[in-house]
Parts: C-alpha cells; sequence; structure tokens
C-alpha cells in the first residue's frame, strides 16, 4: 500500500482585519470551518506578525492520490470563494 501526503500552502490578504486581534479571529474561524468540512489538518506557518496577510499549510494523508488531490484542490476552492479574503499564491505539493 502506497501512502500519499498532500500540502497546500496557501498565502492570502485578510480585507477585514485591521489589527493583529481581527486576525486572529478570522483566521480560527477559517481554521475551524477547513478541519470540520475537509477533514484535514491546518495551520498558520507565516507572516504571524502583518495583519492583513497569513499564510496556512494545509495537509492530508490517505493512500489514494486523486483523493488527497481532491481534498486540497477543495480547500483552495474555500480560499478563493471567500469574499474576506484574497488569494496571493498558493502551492500543492505531492510527497
Amino acid at each position: 500500500m502506497m501512502i500519499r501526503v498532500g500540502v497546500l500552502k496557501i498565502d492570502f490578504h485578510i480585507s477585514d482585519s485591521s489589527s493583529l486581534k481581527e486576525k486572529r479571529s478570522v483566521l480560527k474561524h477559517i481554521k475551524d470551518k477547513i478541519r470540520r468540512d475537509f477533514n484535514v489538518s491546518i495551520s498558520e506557518v507565516s507572516n504571524h506578525d502583518k495583519w492583513q496577510l497569513a499564510t496556512f499549510a494545509a495537509s492530508c494523508v490517505s493512500n489514494d492520490k486523486k483523493h488527497v488531490d481532491a481534498t486540497l484542490n477543495k480547500v483552495k476552492n474555500f480560499f478563493e470563494k471567500n469574499r474576506n479574503i484574497v488569494v496571493v499564491d498558493y502551492q500543492i505539493e505531492m510527497i
């Protein structure tokens, strides 16, 4: 059995944030929703001190590469459809 690990790294701008406190609130909501809806592990990995920029990494593990790819693309689409944020860059990597 082959184990597949996929990682999505996504940089985004939070338009409604005017402080680090507001940013943390927005990020907590996003992380909770993504964990619940897509069953992936997600964490803020960069831009911790910038109140309108954030970088998340999400990972998915499965024995099916198509499942990993589809799940991470659904997470990416969630970010792109969210009207309160603007995706600046993203990268999906299979390990």
